[in-house]
């Protein structure tokens, strides 16, 4: 599913990257063609105007200067004087055909009124037009000029191929293909991997809803299997309906009902729409006050159970205090569990040098491995050893890490000092710093 996802995305990146980039280069291509073509008929009139006026000049005409300035212009003339085509140019084989020159002549004399053949009355100024011709899907620029003599006039007609230019812009043209094929290439190639990178967390996340909903699917199943065995034994007669019965019922019917509170707690917090109620607490008195709470638990277990708090006054802290309560109790009931009999658990309050204030819970118990920090606090996981605890799903440090981020803090795993593990909870003193 994710893969045809990242796919689709890709190829919907590609297409509107290909349109921008579509779109950009036509523009371009716009702009430059557009210039290649004033810069040819810039230079075309220029050259015209010098070699008109060279023309002007001109006693005799020579073959040698003819070709010199057909080969430095790229043009071909075709001259008449008084009407009458040069003898040494109806000798060669023009490249031109002879009805394109009767076409450009003929442009001249309808559009103009330039008629080489018969000009008329001649004024004392050089009169000339200037025009495109397409010949068989060639472009040529195109001048007929008159030019008055004194025993007569001279006729001159000159095309100049666009071929070098049309050949420039294709050359153009397949450049701007060419670069956007490969600009293409190359962001398909990065969108596929940075969509694949953007993607892993939601895969990351249909892994652990799917491994959450088979956790979950199991730790709901055992309490209600112990309770429609016991009704069906009942039912039988195979077991009388008394007080053991109804212990059953109680015990595994507050089981499942806690496993249930904690998986709408986190549901909750996936959804984003867990709500506090910030305020400044005393952070000591507070800890005091859970200290307390759990002095009498301490006792019937056989624990040792202490509580640290800062010589100095501690400021105070902006959070929902009934969270941070229900933080403490996961962290606590979770040390009282792994800690022996005779076993030490420890309360502490402190204040880093940034001011933000760090509580933690440590016990001497068994300790965490290593290769266990990390995913201690994800859902449903636990230490082998309370694996048979009905009391525990492996849900409460999860919360607990939801109620710390829902303060903008963090809560961190480590070794206690001589044995166990230390849980530490940093919170700024206000949640918007």
């Amino acid at each position: 599913m994710f893969r045809k996802l990242q796919l689709q995305l890709t190829a919907l990146c590609v297409a509107v990257s290909g349109l921008v980039l579509a779109i950009l280069s036509c523009v371009c291509l716009y702009i430059s063609e557009s210039d290649i073509h004033s810069q040819a008929q810039a230079s075309f009139l220029a050259n015209l105007d010098t070699m008109y006026q060279n023309l002007e000049q001109q006693t005799t005409l020579s073959h040698t200067w003819i070709r010199q300035m057909e080969h430095n212009h790229q043009f071909y003339l075709r001259i008449r004087d008084n009407g009458t085509p040069l003898f040494f140019q109806g000798l060669e084989e023009a490249p031109i055909p002879p009805e394109l020159w009767s076409a450009a002549e003929e442009e001249a004399r309808a559009s103009y009124g330039l008629d080489l053949q018969n000009p008329g009355t001649l004024s004392v100024l050089m009169r000339d037009a200037e025009f495109q011709m397409t010949d068989r899907g060639k472009h040529y620029n195109a001048s007929v000029c008159l030019i008055p003599r004194d025993n007569g006039y001279i006729g001159v007609t000159v095309l100049q191929p666009l071929a070098r230019m049309e050949t420039r812009i294709l050359r153009q043209r397949v450049a701007f293909l060419l670069t956007d094929l490969a600009a293409l290439l190359l962001l398909g190639i990065f969108f596929w991997h940075f969509i694949r990178r953007m993607l892993r967390p939601l895969i990351e996340s249909k892994k652990k809803q799917t491994q959450f909903v088979a956790s979950a699917s199991h730790e709901l199943r055992s309490p209600l299997t112990v309770m429609l065995s016991n009704v069906a034994a009942v039912k039988s007669g195979a077991m009388e309906c008394d007080s053991r019965f109804l212990d059953v019922l109680d015990s595994e019917g507050n089981r499942l009902s806690r496993l249930i509170a904690d998986m709408l707690q986190l549901a909750g917090a996936d959804s984003r729409s867990w709500s506090i109620q910030p305020a400044e607490v005393e952070m000591d008195t507070l800890l005091l006050q859970v200290w307390e709470q759990f002095e009498p638990v301490a006792r019937s277990h056989g624990l040792r159970w202490e509580i640290s708090l800062p010589d100095a006054p501690v400021p105070r802290c902006v959070c929902d205090e009934e969270r941070i309560r229900q933080l403490l109790s996961i962290l606590i009931d979770n040390a009282f569990s792994y800690t022996p009999s005779g076993g030490l658990i420890r309360l502490t309050l402190s204040q880093t040098r940034r001011g933000a204030l760090c509580i933690a819970v440590s016990d001497n118990g068994p300790g965490i491995p290593d290769d266990q920090k990390e995913v201690v606090f994800e859902r449903f996981q636990r230490l082998d050893r309370s694996r048979t605890d009905k009391a525990h799903f492996g849900l409460g440090l999860c919360i607990a890490q939801e109620i710390a981020h829902l303060h903008r803090g963090r809560i961190t795993v480590g070794d206690t000092p001589g044995g166990g593990a230390t849980f530490t909870v940093t919170l700024p003193l206000s949640m918007l710093s």
